[in-house]
């Protein structure tokens, strides 16, 4: 993991959604940030349809319990959740390749970037760090702050 990516998760309690454009391997980024001491997810989205498959997906990325209810409240629950999450310094999502999941279904897509907004806002008053990258976001995310 390199530059700004990495001064942005070295301190453990940054927070919030962020674009970044970079070419490097999603196993290096997730590596970097777990020698950091985060936790790391990662869901590709490369051939995500609907809603159903995003919250499939990220449910089976985030390990989340068995008995998530598949719906936008449970996932909202989940990501909030200390005793649903493991320990850990912080929290890492790459959103990987979303930008045709985003354009087809842009009511989820921003039902699922404001849960994770909110998430962070969150985790960071708990004093942990919640960090999303959206990874070929395309333009698909105009509004969201580039690392």
């Amino acid at each position: 993991m390199r530059g700004k990516l990495r001064r942005l998760l070295a301190d453990g309690k940054q927070t919030g959604v962020f674009r970044v454009d970079t070419k490097e391997d999603p196993a290096d980024i997730l590596a970097g940030a777990e020698g950091l001491g985060w936790t790391t997810f990662r869901v590709d989205g490369g051939d995500v349809p609907d809603k159903p498959a995003f919250l499939s997906r990220s449910a089976s990325a985030m390990r989340f319990p068995a008995y998530f209810g598949q719906n936008w409240d449970a996932f909202e629950e989940i990501v909030n959740d200390p005793d649903a999450m493991p320990e850990a310094q912080g929290y890492l999502l790459l959103l990987d390749d979303f930008a045709a999941f985003a354009r087809s279904q842009p009511g989820d897509w921003a039902t699922a970037r404001a849960i994770l907004a909110d998430a962070a806002e969150r985790w960071q008053a708990q004093g942990r760090g919640f960090v999303v990258l959206l990874r070929k976001a395309g333009r698909s995310a105009p509004d969201v702050a580039w690392v």
